[in-house]
C-alpha cells in the first residue's frame, strides 16, 4: 500500500536532508552491525526513532489543521482582490510548526512558523488577474518541513477551480451621449447635480449645508440661517449597448479597441449604480432590463466580463425601440 492509499489526500516527499539522513542511517547501521558496537548500535536506534517521529509529528500536523478559504466577492481584472485565509490549530495540546500554503506554481500565499494549540491565525492573499473572463484558481497545497525537515508532507486543501473576473475600470467614468426617448445629453453635465431644481422646502442651516443654499431674505426676516431644500431631478433609465461584432475579431488593434469600450461600459455601470441611477445593458443579443441598486451589479457586469468578440454574421444588439440608449465617445478613437 502506498503512502497515497494509506493517507487520502496526501502527499509525501523526501528532502534533500531526509535523503542525506537515510544514507547516514545506513552507513552508521552497516559499522555498528560490522563492529558489533554497542555505542554504534545506540546512536543508530535514535537516529531511526527521529525519523519515525519527524514523519508521524508532520502527518499529525497535517492531519489537525484546518483552512478556510473566503473568496472574494468581486474581482475586477488589473486591480488586487483579496482572498481571507483562516489557520486553525484543533490540536489541544501540539502546536503545528512550519506550515506553507503554497499556489500551484509554487509561490507561497501564507507562511507561518508556529501556529499554537487550539490558535487560529487569518492572514489575506492577494489575487491579480490581468483579464476578464474564467480564470482558473488553485489547486492550493497546505505544506509542512518540519520539525526536522527529513519529508515535506502536504495536502490538497483548495481545488483548481474557475473565478469570474470583472472587465477592467477606467480611471474617469467616460463621457455617453444619450439618444431615443431620453433625447441627447451628456454624461459628464450629470455628474454636476446638487444645486439646480425645484425648491421643496425652506429650513433651518444644519453643520455641512452649502452656503450658497442660503435663503438670505428668509435668514434676515427669521433672524437665524434659512437654507433651501432642493430636490433634484433623478437620473432615468438608460441602456448602455456593445456591439460585439467585428469585420476581423482577430485584429490585435480590434481587441484592443473592443477591450477598451467593455471597460468603458464597465466602469459608467459602476459609477451610475453608485449614484442609484438606473441602467441597463445590451451585449448583442443579450438584454439586462435596468437595475439601480449596486447590489445587483454581477447582473450587468458579468455579461460584460464573458463577452468575447464575433464575426458581422453574430447575432447583433437587440432592438430596443424608443428607449433612451448611450453610445460611448471616443471609444473606437483613443
Amino acid at each position: 500500500m502506498s503512502f497515497a492509499d494509506a493517507f487520502p489526500g496526501f502527499k509525501l516527499r523526501l528532502t534533500r536532508w531526509g535523503g542525506l539522513y537515510i544514507t547516514g542511517c545506513v552507513v552508521l547501521g552497516l559499522a555498528a552491525v560490522n563492529t558489533g558496537n554497542n555505542a554504534l548500535m545506540s546512536m543508530l536506534a535514535m537516529a531511526l526513532a527521529s525519523y519515525i517521529v519527524s514523519g508521524t509529528w508532520s502527518r499529525q500536523v497535517l492531519a489537525s489543521v484546518d483552512v478556510g478559504v473566503s473568496r472574494p466577492k468581486e474581482i475586477f481584472a488589473g486591480r488586487p482582490s483579496f482572498a481571507e485565509v483562516e489557520l486553525s490549530n484543533r490540536s489541544r495540546f501540539f502546536p503545528a510548526y512550519g506550515l506553507v500554503l503554497r499556489a500551484a506554481d509554487g509561490t507561497i500565499l501564507v507562511a507561518e512558523n508556529l501556529v499554537g494549540a487550539g490558535e487560529i491565525r487569518r492572514r489575506s492573499v492577494e489575487l491579480v488577474f490581468d483579464r476578464r473572463g474564467w480564470a482558473p484558481v488553485g489547486p492550493w497545497r497546505l505544506e509542512v518541513l518540519l520539525p526536522l525537515g527529513f519529508f515535506l508532507k502536504s495536502k490538497e486543501l483548495l481545488p483548481e477551480h474557475r473565478v469570474l473576473v470583472l472587465p477592467r475600470l477606467l480611471d474617469i467614468e467616460p463621457t455617453i451621449e444619450l439618444e431615443g426617448g431620453g433625447g441627447a445629453r451628456s454624461m459628464d453635465l450629470l455628474a454636476d447635480r446638487g444645486r439646480e431644481g425645484e425648491v421643496s422646502q425652506l429650513r433651518d442651516y444644519r453643520d455641512g449645508d452649502d452656503h450658497r443654499q442660503v435663503h438670505w431674505k428668509q435668514t434676515a426676516r427669521q433672524q437665524r440661517p434659512i437654507v433651501v431644500d432642493r430636490q433634484h431631478a433623478a437620473e432615468g433609465p438608460i441602456y448602455l449597448v456593445l456591439d460585439p461584432r467585428a469585420p476581423n475579431p482577430d485584429d490585435p488593434d480590434t481587441q484592443e479597441r473592443f477591450e477598451h469600450s467593455v471597460s468603458g461600459i464597465a466602469t459608467v455601470v459602476v459609477g451610475r449604480l453608485r449614484r442609484e441611477a438606473p441602467v441597463g445593458l445590451v451585449v448583442g443579443p443579450i438584454v439586462v432590463p435596468p437595475v439601480r441598486d449596486a447590489r445587483q451589479s454581477g447582473r450587468l457586469l458579468r455579461p460584460l466580463a464573458e463577452v468575447e468578440l464575433a464575426a458581422m454574421d453574430a447575432d447583433g444588439p437587440a432592438d430596443l425601440g424608443r428607449q433612451p440608449v448611450a453610445t460611448f465617445v471616443g471609444l473606437d478613437e483613443r
